[in-house]
């Protein structure tokens, strides 16, 4: 779960003015994208390694795949300051943490609880930036977080009887949702001042890298897992970081950061489906009614601040 443009639209920005023309109508490319992260939570459910160890493999990887073209980029590293890599280092650790809750929360409750919480991130990106920057939302964007926040209330109520501490699970997937906004937040500055291939690069190195602390800490190994294993980790820093995430970043050449921002929501269906079908998994009356709410409240305030985008500063 580390889409950036959400970042964009949640601090008012309308995005680029004058775009260039996609060589694929931008329609499919958002529908692959979708597709392509929604398959990020059933990687994890079928990878039998811990969370830190599946958040650090992932990221290294997508670190390693990423170094040709930001290395082609490496002059963008001589105009950061000590305050910028203080934030690049702070940003980094708050994806660390995000991936070690959402990853863990995947381990004990379901795919549609922990991807309907996660989907309040744009919700809490608004209230860090108010408290944080003094961001301003219309009223209209306040009635989608009131809505929103109902829809998840209603998770636990769907999870109380799943054994295996899906309560717990819920919690997880809170504090990786607050976690990932932090980063959000925090990079926010210094993310507009470099390429996107170079900002991944360094956040995603620190947050492997304090991921593989947290192994080390719980005296975790990062290797000796089974070969279907690391194939897990592959495909998560393959399809749903490069194909997802990265695709995502690059259509901020052809469309508005608030269009990607919506199309985005899709990741909680998808993931929905896909675990329906794929892991069995069933869905229940609170999941689908506060699923259905939470989605329309994060669609009513990205609607409201991209008809308002001055109204989001002080």
């Amino acid at each position: 779960m580390t889409n950036e443009v959400r970042q964009t639209c949640a601090s008012g920005a309308s995005g680029i003015a004058a775009r260039e023309t996609a060589p694929v109508p931008p329609a499919v490319l958002l529908a692959a994208g979708v597709i392509a992260i929604s398959f990020s939570a059933i990687f994890i459910k079928w990878c039998s390694a811990p969370a830190p160890v599946i958040g650090a493999w992932r990221l290294w990887l997508s670190a390693l795949l990423l170094s040709p073209a930001a290395w082609r980029q490496r002059h963008a590293f001589a105009t950061l300051s000590s305050r910028d890599w203080g934030l690049l280092l702070a940003s980094g650790g708050f994806l660390g943490l995000h991936f070690l809750f959402w990853i863990g929360s995947l381990h004990t409750t379901s795919v549609a609880s922990s991807m309907i919480i996660t989907a309040l991130q744009p919700l809490f990106v608004m209230i860090g930036a108010f408290w944080a920057f003094g961001e301003r939302t219309p009223p209209m964007g306040w009635w989608g977080v009131a809505v929103a926040m109902a829809g998840s209330a209603l998770i636990p109520l769907g999870d109380r009887y799943q054994a295996g501490g899906a309560l717990y699970g819920d919690l997880l997937s809170l504090l990786g949702t607050v976690a990932i906004s932090g980063y959000l937040l925090v990079g926010q500055a210094v993310r507009s001042r470099l390429p996107s291939v170079v900002y991944n690069l360094v956040v995603f190195s620190v947050a492997a890298l304090v991921l593989s602390l947290a192994s080390a800490g719980a005296g975790i190994p990062l290797t000796g897992y089974p070969a279907q294993d690391w194939g897990w980790f592959v495909l998560l820093a393959v399809i749903p970081t490069l194909f997802g995430h990265a695709l995502f970043n690059w259509l901020l050449r052809f469309v508005e950061a608030a269009t990607i921002s919506v199309t985005a929501l899709g990741e909680p269906v998808g993931a929905i489906v896909l675990a329906a079908l794929l892991l069995r998994e069933p869905v229940r009356w609170p999941q689908v009614v506060g699923g259905l709410l939470v989605l329309t409240g994060v669609a009513l305030y990205l609607h409201t601040i991209r008809r308002h985008p001055s109204a989001s500063r002080a």
